[in-house]
């Protein structure tokens, strides 16, 4: 028993400094990416924790790497922390994040390297190493008796007569027609309604909805997500109507590589590109932009807009029906 407590130690000392050096970074691109335990050693059904940081220059968009059920199999994810994003000064962030692991098989387990994408380029930080000591189980003691059978919990739906279960989907699919009634009547409505909007040119109703949008002041507020969802919905909306594709049923990589053909958008697409790919980021990545990159993106959607609007027809002149030559 002492060997093992002293091997245990010996692996979790030898794992602090193997975790601390498990960094890689790129002097290049001025990235660097990190990823360390809190112990590299642990006993069966003990818990610890991977660190991963990147730091970066401001202005990337970068995607985090992918957390499943397991890192691998035979060691468990209990909790993935939310990224937190900390300003190093000199144009600098850096993203931490932090994943709890667990493992109830004993043996040594080979973590592979954890990716990052910024811009079009992965990164990967070293791989790591973690020792799952078993535990010993003392056979010294007497054995125990079998517990007794314990009593059925008490439950209500076993006394219900089936006739109450009947009432009870009888008024419910009451409600759910009466329900239904309504909300057609609603929708006949506002289809009135949508079509006195169709009247309006998709370039006004673009300007006043990002407009609406600023005056909301909702990222002040910290509700970056419902910013970026309403922002793109504005944009594709404006795009479905300006160039006639189907911009809300297609994904973000489908719209550039549509409107990338498009001889009006070509000199505006890459803002286009920026602003999708942050909206992606915040709302699956659940990462939160700067104050500067929130109001970035508003300027490039005003710039995508007025640098795409219909240009409007000279009137001809008269003069020249008069006077022809």
């Amino acid at each position: 028993m002492m060997y093992m407590k002293r091997g245990y130690m010996r692996l979790q000392w030898l794992g602090v400094v193997l975790s601390t050096l498990a960094f890689t970074a790129s002097a290049q691109n001025n990235i660097v990416v990190r990823a360390q335990m809190d112990s590299a050693a642990i006993m069966m059904g003990d818990q610890t924790t991977v660190k991963l940081e990147l730091s970066q220059d401001k202005g990337k968009f970068v995607r985090l790497p992918i957390i499943q059920d397991t890192l691998v199999t035979g060691i468990e994810v209990l909790k993935v922390s939310k990224p937190d994003t900390v300003d190093l000064k000199n144009n600098r962030i850096q993203i931490n994040n932090e994943i709890l692991v667990t493992s109830f098989d004993s043996g040594l387990y080979y973590l592979p390297p954890f990716k990052y994408v910024i811009d079009d380029d992965t990164f990967e930080t070293q791989a790591l190493s973690l020792k799952v000591v078993p535990v010993l189980v003392d056979t010294t003691h007497a054995e125990f008796d079998i517990k007794t059978v314990d009593a059925p919990p008490f439950v209500l739906w076993d006394f219900i007569p089936v006739w109450v279960l009947y009432l009870l989907l009888a008024v419910v699919i009451i409600a759910a027609g009466i329900y239904a009634y309504w909300r057609w009547g609603r929708n006949r409505k506002s289809g009135d309604a949508a079509d006195a909007q169709q009247i309006v040119p998709p370039y006004e109703r673009a300007v006043q909805a990002l407009q609406e949008l600023k005056e909301s002041k909702l990222w002040q507020q910290g509700q970056e997500k419902a910013y970026y969802t309403t922002l793109t919905e504005i944009l594709r909306v404006y795009i479905d109507g300006r160039f006639h594709i189907n911009a809300m049923e297609m994904t973000s990589t489908q719209i550039i590589e549509t409107l990338r053909r498009n001889e009006e958008t070509k000199a505006v697409n890459q803002q286009l590109r920026d602003i999708l790919a942050m909206a992606d980021f915040v709302k699956f990545a659940k990462m939160r932009p700067l104050p500067d990159d929130n109001e970035q993106v508003m300027r490039y959607a005003e710039t995508f807009v007025e640098e795409t609007k219909p240009e409007e027809k000279a009137p001809e002149s008269s003069d020249d029906s008069d006077n022809p030559e």
